[in-house]
């Protein structure tokens, strides 16, 4: 064990595991332990008595609690044991499934409340939860891996553009996109379009065009993003979008596809049509790919100036020492944290 992480203990207690939490807890903490931080990951289910060492930081993956009583006693034992909760929250409640959203209202979205602090990857999402939850912590996403450019994919088969839709929860963006990508697989048979997960808009496409997966385990989503050449992010402008991440850009740079996206969030790094193209309106954004898809040049600028961003900036490996700077400084700060959270809720 490294003696700068001696008295650095994490707890990592993931909710619901899957390949959607694999950039936000599976890669990074995995990263940890390969530093030597004493780390350890819990799936669902698990006895809190069984996997809560005394005197550690606990990063719990959106818990569920049934009750207001339920998220008290799960706190209250974890300061029992002299440790820290922090809730990691990597989505505005709003995008949550209707069932749950009422559940959460219904219990005064007691995970949130109840717990010492927020662990998010956007300062947004932060500063729009404030007023739930005061104190919060952010990790910025970042990609594990990220292969040597690859231009060569981009010259040959000039003809068979592959464009990559593997959006979550994106269905009414998607909709205002299938009337333009109709009319483009019209205009060419060899166009491919590689779905994952919207089987609604797989099927509302020519079949000829439609290349259509299920949801995907991380390292596949991945190999199916690498063959592709232009990928669709369409978020629409609205505060719950804007409290996402960039990370699908990130996967699509690292795998050298050109992307395409907007209105919501991604101006800031695709604004300037450097690193992809922007487009302001949801409907102008299949005109966009089309016109990228024509136009090698660019394609092959915006690729390798996006890999080179990620690279440097995006890189998980390089992003690890100040994560573990930053649990540090809350270990440190551990009996201040707790002061807080008695003095705002004095019946835990």
């Amino acid at each position: 064990m490294n003696n700068n992480y001696s008295t650095l203990k994490l707890e990592i207690l993931v909710n619901s595991h899957g390949p959607h939490e694999q950039v936000r807890i599976r890669e990074p903490f995995c990263g940890l332990q390969r530093l030597g931080v004493d780390c350890r990951i819990f799936k669902y289910p698990f006895r809190l008595s069984k996997v809560v060492r005394p005197n550690s930081l606990v990063i719990w993956q959106r818990p569920r609690p049934s009750s207001w009583e339920e998220q008290l006693y799960i706190i209250r034992r974890i300061r029992r044991v002299n440790s820290i909760l922090l809730i990691e929250w990597d989505d505005h409640p709003d995008l949550f499934p209707e069932e749950i959203k009422i559940a959460l209202n219904n219990i005064s979205m007691a995970p949130l409340k109840l717990c010492h602090a927020l662990h998010t990857s956007s300062y947004i999402l932060a500063n729009s939860l404030q007023h739930i939850q005061p104190i919060s912590y952010i990790f910025e996403n970042a990609v594990w891996r990220i292969p040597e450019i690859n231009l060569e994919k981009h010259y040959t088969n000039k003809d068979n553009i592959r464009i990559f839709i593997g959006n979550q929860n994106r269905i009414l963006e998607h909709q205002t996109l299938l009337a333009p990508l109709k009319e483009w697989c019209d205009k060419n048979p060899f166009l491919k379009i590689v779905i994952i997960g919207d089987r609604k808009m797989a099927n509302s496409l020519p079949s000829k065009n439609i290349e259509s997966y299920p949801l995907l385990k991380y390292l596949k989503y991945r190999k199916v993003m690498r063959s592709c050449h232009i990928a669709l992010l369409p978020l629409d402008n609205n505060l719950p979008n804007n409290c996402k991440t960039e990370i699908k850009w990130m996967e699509a740079a690292a795998e050298s596809v050109a992307t395409v996206g907007g209105p919501g969030l991604y101006k800031k790094i695709l604004g300037h049509h450097q690193n992809g193209m922007y487009s302001s309106k949801l409907n102008e954004i299949i005109p966009m790919a089309e016109e990228l898809s024509n136009n090698l040049d660019k394609r092959l600028k915006i690729i390798s100036s996006s890999h080179d961003y990620v690279k440097n900036n995006c890189n998980l490996r390089n992003l690890l020492p100040t994560r573990i700077k930053i649990y540090q400084d809350i270990w440190s700060n551990r009996f201040e944290l707790d002061q807080k959270l008695v003095q705002r809720f004095p019946e835990i």
